[in-house]
């Protein structure tokens, strides 16, 4: 257990260029909006055996600082993005993306800085191209689009750029990966609840500036869920850790489809069941997870309980050869 609140969820874990594990996430008091609901940062210096207390990146009064996310920058800074929640002058609920950043390892945090797009919502970390670019995911709330936001230098300005739709498909909640130099890989939660709960897959040739229509894979959650997307080991293979089964089962799964639209959903690398009985939780099934070696990854996930309410980790061993 790397923490235990009254309704912590949505984390984020990322590791620095030292070995340390920063794993942030929002603890509050109810899925929905909380006014108490903060932004907290742990960290672990001995590859996620050991965290340390939880401490407050931001806690603005009264608003509900949810969906946190971070990344260390080349400068090794770290920027930590989120997006606020809470009732506008006309009582309707509103929704910003922002981001702070820190230049001591998570000691001490500078300003909130607004996002580039109003009424917008977060879930996975920036992400730092290869040529020092960095692409920020994020989605117009609710269910009105996802976005990318593109900057030049180190996430000061943004320029955003919106992910193309269809009938079949309205961006939400995404995630994203460079698989070549410009060459970025996104899987994507579809808004659109005419059609099943698969994840799609687009990509973008020019470092996040177009994208293709996302086009839907084989990936299915039971219920509406986000993936992770990430290369794995020596091969650098496409994978997505995601839920299987939301609430009962978080798996991996790779690709070798030059389109990703198909995946090896038949060979799952199973990584945990919630229950032994395979019985689903009250909340949960956000899994995110970041490298503790050549082959294991250290994944994180939100597990609301009746008895507890708590952020875990469970260590995950890939074949050598995947």
């Amino acid at each position: 257990m790397i923490y235990e609140g009254t309704y912590p969820g949505w984390p984020w874990i990322a590791a620095g260029a030292d070995g340390t594990l920063y794993c942030v996430f929002r603890d509050g008091t109810a899925h929905g909006f909380s006014a108490a609901g903060r932004a907290l940062l742990t960290k672990s210096s001995d590859r996620g055996k050991t965290w340390s207390p939880a401490t407050v990146i931001v806690d603005e009064p009264g608003v509900d600082d949810r969906n946190v996310a971070i990344v260390e920058l080349p400068n090794r800074e770290l920027l930590v993005t989120y997006n606020t929640y809470a009732r506008d002058s006309n009582k309707r609920m509103v929704s910003q993306v922002m981001s702070i950043r820190s230049a001591d390892g998570g000691k001490s945090w500078g300003q909130p800085q607004v996002g580039p797009v109003p009424n917008s919502q977060s879930k996975s970390a920036a992400v730092v191209l290869k040529d020092g670019s960095i692409v920020w995911p994020f989605y117009i709330a609710p269910k009105n689009g996802a976005v990318a936001a593109v900057s030049k230098d180190l996430g000061k300005t943004w320029t955003a750029v919106r992910i193309p739709e269809s009938p079949e498909f309205t961006g939400d909640e995404w995630d994203l990966v460079e698989t070549a130099p410009g060459h970025l890989l996104a899987i994507m939660r579809n808004a659109n609840h005419s059609k099943p709960a698969a994840l799609c897959c687009s990509e973008s040739r020019d470092g996040g500036l177009t994208w293709s229509m996302p086009k839907a894979t084989n990936l299915t959650t039971g219920l509406f869920a986000p993936g992770q997307i990430f290369l794995q080991g020596v091969n650098r293979t496409p994978t997505v850790i995601y839920p299987d089964r939301r609430m009962i089962s978080v798996s991996a799964v790779k690709s070798d489809d030059p389109a990703r639209l198909k995946w090896k959903v038949d060979s799952l690398l199973p990584c945990y069941l919630y229950n032994a009985d395979q019985s689903p939780i009250p909340d949960g099934s956000y899994a995110v997870s970041a490298p503790t070696g050549p082959n294991q990854r250290l994944v994180v996930d939100y597990e609301i309980r009746p008895k507890t309410k708590r952020i875990t980790g469970y260590f995950i061993d890939f074949p050598a050869d995947w």
